[in-house]
């Protein structure tokens, strides 16, 4: 297979019964807190609480902002006419009588608080009620933090989402872990793995040449209207296109190749009347110069030419796994699926062939692991097991 998109687990169909398993019993986790993410109900949330010291004092408290801008004026008085006494802003409790004044141009978090009671086995039908209220304000997340303000806060997710910072992500389907269907391929490669960018290497002709002899091609003095340019950038930063380019600080052939960033350069440009011009701007880069013509040329001669500049790089999003961040992070043993098809065949093999999963999951996956196996057991015996899934079918 000539198709780039075409891996050994895509043509020998593993890859399609592994989207499968994966989106049947696989579990999702939050990318920066790695916590589960899962749907609790009241009543498990109630048990959670009651787990706690008897006589602790604690409080219940529905966030209602969450680290946002502004003065939040309206909503703390909405929060008072609704009933609420007591708000927690910024960490502080406060009374919404007398709510402090936020700054304009700060963050702040504002969680009201629902109810305020000591542990004790008898708060079950009181504890529920205020925990739908908390989470009819809130969207779905509960915090239960001790009145002191010492100790271990606990935060309860309604949602299917991360209870620390609300991370959540849709149902899982396959098609979230298909690389060729834009639900599940990164957005930086488009689920090709692999980034092109124009590589100094390949630019740069001969580095032991100064920029005026032809160091980079299409940059030297024969091309007068881009070593103008050189010229004026030159000028400014005090280096000498006369020098070979090996011999040029770093930091000179960084802004050479990649550009001064925001800093503004005074170009001169001398026409063929020998009028002088006069811009100030930003100097883009050699290598940002070259990426826009490629991307913006109509010429098929022109992008030929540039293309030899060209080199490949595993993507910088995706760290060449193919897949978006929400499939990247779900696991089944503690194991995800860009890991799996690392793994060589034979690895794979036993990874499945020592899998045990429980209950329900143990049922759904049943089916869907006897072809993985048969498959994979197939390619070990046709001496194929040193390969891995991941590996291009073009090699």
């Amino acid at each position: 297979s000539h198709n780039p998109r075409s891996t050994v687990g895509t043509i020998t169909e593993v890859y399609d019964y592994l989207r499968l398993l994966y989106a049947r019993v696989g579990e999702p986790r939050c990318p920066t807190h790695h916590a589960p993410l899962a749907a609790q109900t009241v009543s498990q949330m109630v048990d959670k609480v009651l787990e706690l010291p008897e006589g602790s004092k604690m409080m219940l408290l529905a966030p209602i902002v969450k680290e946002r801008k502004g003065e939040h004026v309206k909503t703390l008085e909405n929060l008072a006419a609704q009933g609420f006494i007591r708000a927690r802003i910024d960490g502080e409790t406060c009374d919404l009588s007398d709510p402090p004044t936020l700054e304009l141009h700060k963050k702040h978090t504002i969680e009201v608080v629902v109810d305020r009671f000591k542990v004790r086995p008898d708060l079950q039908q009181r504890l529920a009620e205020s925990f739908e209220t908390t989470l009819e304000l809130s969207g779905g997340i509960a915090v239960i933090a001790p009145m002191d303000g010492d100790g271990e806060e606990i935060i309860f997710s309604a949602n299917f989402a991360c209870p620390q910072c609300g991370y959540s992500m849709q149902e899982l389907e396959p098609r979230l872990f298909s690389f060729n269907n834009p639900a599940g391929a990164c957005g930086t490669c488009d689920g090709l793995g692999v980034q092109q960018y124009f590589d100094p290497s390949r630019v740069i002709q001969d580095d032991s040449l100064s920029l005026a002899q032809g160091a980079i091609r299409g940059w030297d003095q024969k091309n007068y209207y881009y070593f103008q340019m050189l010229t004026s950038l030159a000028d400014h930063y005090g280096f000498d296109l006369h020098a070979p380019f090996n011999s040029l600080p770093k930091k000179t052939q960084d802004v050479i190749l990649k550009g001064s960033g925001r800093t503004e350069i005074e170009f001169k440009y001398i026409n063929d009347r020998g009028d002088i011009r006069v811009k100030r701007h930003p100097f883009e880069g050699i290598l940002n110069t070259l990426e826009r013509r490629y991307r913006d040329t109509e010429s098929n001669s022109v992008r030929e030419e540039l293309a030899k500049y060209i080199s490949t790089k595993s993507c910088s999003s995706c760290g060449g796994t193919r897949l978006r961040l929400e499939a990247r992070n779900v696991f089944i043993a503690d194991t995800t699926l860009p890991e799996i098809v690392e793994l060589s065949i034979a690895d794979a093999l036993t990874f499945f062939q020592t899998l045990k999963l429980e209950g329900q999951r143990a049922q759904i996956a049943e089916k869907v692991m006897k072809e993985i196996n048969d498959r994979l057991q197939f390619l070990v015996n046709v001496g194929l097991n040193y390969l891995n899934l991941s590996r291009s079918a073009e090699t």
